[in-house]
């Protein structure tokens, strides 16, 4: 069941007229004519919580089809980690939400390991979670999620570079990265294994 089955699931338990939701979502009735019949992926802006919000129903329920009686923390995946270990980012603007750890902190976010590059460390499809940004002194001698300047991000551990403000990024299946500056780090606080 997909997000479009569920509004109109919900939307029939109502008896409402399509004209009666787009007044009381407060969304145009062209707009909701298209959600139900499935033209369109995915709503833009408020639309999703909007139409949830009307039919009484959970935002997260009506998107991901996620029960709420139980709730399941959801953060945002950030992408992929591949090939060179950098994270290859999601499309801009995607929300594809992944279940986080019970305890997560509100600024967590997540990324799939992808491929063997990670090795022995991270088998493909392991998800790592991370959220508080530290200064990258605080993270030396340390696994990592690290941020370059030119916006790569890798798992990485930090050692001292060859200057003040330079660090190397060394892992155990891929060529160190010598003398970097780091945008920014994070301490990986979660694996989750994929079986």
């Amino acid at each position: 069941m997909n997000w479009v089955d569920r509004l109109n699931s919900a939307f029939e338990k109502t008896g409402w007229s399509k004209a009666e939701l787009a007044r009381r979502a407060g969304v145009s009735y062209d707009n909701v004519v298209k959600y139900l019949g499935g033209k369109v992926e995915k709503p833009r802006g408020d639309s999703l919580s909007s139409l949830a919000s009307a039919l009484n129903v959970d935002p997260i329920w009506l998107e991901h089809g996620l029960s709420t009686e139980y709730p399941t923390k959801l953060v945002p995946l950030k992408g992929y980690i591949g090939a060179g270990q950098h994270v290859e980012a999601l499309d801009d603007g995607s929300s594809e939400l992944i279940e986080a750890p019970a305890d997560s902190h509100a600024n967590t976010v997540a990324a799939i390991i992808k491929g063997d590059s990670m090795l022995p460390v991270f088998p493909e499809g392991w998800i790592i979670y991370w959220s508080k940004r530290l200064p990258p002194s605080d993270l030396v001698n340390r696994l990592a999620v690290v941020q370059l300047t030119d916006g790569r991000i890798y798992v990485k551990t930090i050692r001292h570079g060859s200057q003040p403000g330079l660090w190397t990024l060394t892992s155990s299946n891929a060529a160190e990265i010598v003398d970097v500056v780091i945008e920014w780090a994070a301490k990986v606080d979660w694996v989750k294994p994929s079986y």
